[in-house]
């Protein structure tokens, strides 16, 4: 059987958000940095839970701090060494069992592609948002792309899946669990070592998908 496992980024595949680490780079320097930072904190967690559109949500922390090339380099760098434990592992043992895997995340690929390309994904592989640069700086997001909204993780999984006899999306967000309600995977398995969302876990038990708090969990979610 072939299967497609397609894996959330941040806070799944990496222990920390990978936006929200660039942002809190680049909002250290501010005298009301404590401040900034709950309020980046609050907004992601109002994207990931669902009670605010995903778009809305990376706009709206895109505007809370600058963002430059030499900075969103240095995350990126950074970001190599916030692995969650065990992942590369697991990466590895589901490949060398024949399981296709794609990386499909609302971060952005400008901050991942590093990290993702030290865990194996190629570029056909990985599967996230991009920043619009004006020169050195960020000025916004491609909207165009799916991932920039909501719905979008479905639109990618229906696009890449394919052949393959099963789809299993697996991730910590409402935006994971969405691309499992709209029927782009066949299973969901809710991740939540990193970020416990009360809302996905609740969404697991009224639908039925698996939910686990390990990376031990997931390997025997995933029969490995």
């Amino acid at each position: 059987m072939t299967r497609l496992i397609a894996f959330d980024v941040d806070s799944t595949l990496l222990r920390v958000e990978s936006l929200d680490s660039a942002l809190e780079a680049a909002l250290a320097v501010r005298d009301d940095k404590l401040a900034a930072k709950a309020r980046l904190h609050e907004i992601t967690r109002a994207g990931m839970s669902g009670s605010m559109a995903l778009r809305d949500s990376l706009e709206a922390r895109l505007e809370l701090a600058a963002l430059d090339r030499a900075g969103v380099d240095a995350v990126a760098e950074q970001l190599r060494q916030r692995l969650t434990p065990g992942m590369a592992p697991l990466i590895r043992t589901l490949r060398a069992r024949g399981d296709a895997l794609h990386a499909v995340s609302g971060g952005f690929a400008d901050l991942l592609e590093p990290v993702l390309g030290d865990l194996g994904f190629g570029q056909g592989d990985i599967h996230a948002n991009r920043f619009i640069w004006n020169g050195d700086q960020v000025s916004g997001l491609d909207t165009d792309y799916p991932l920039s909204r909501n719905g979008g993780k479905a639109e990618i999984l229906n696009t890449i899946s394919g052949k393959a006899d099963e789809t299993i999306m697996i991730g910590d967000g409402m935006t994971d669990f969405e691309a499992y309600e709209a029927g782009a995977a066949d299973r969901f398995i809710g991740f939540g070592l990193i970020a416990k969302r009360e809302v996905v876990i609740a969404a697991c038990e009224w639908s039925g998908a698996s939910y686990v708090r390990t990376v031990d969990g997931l390997a025997k979610a995933l029969g490995v």
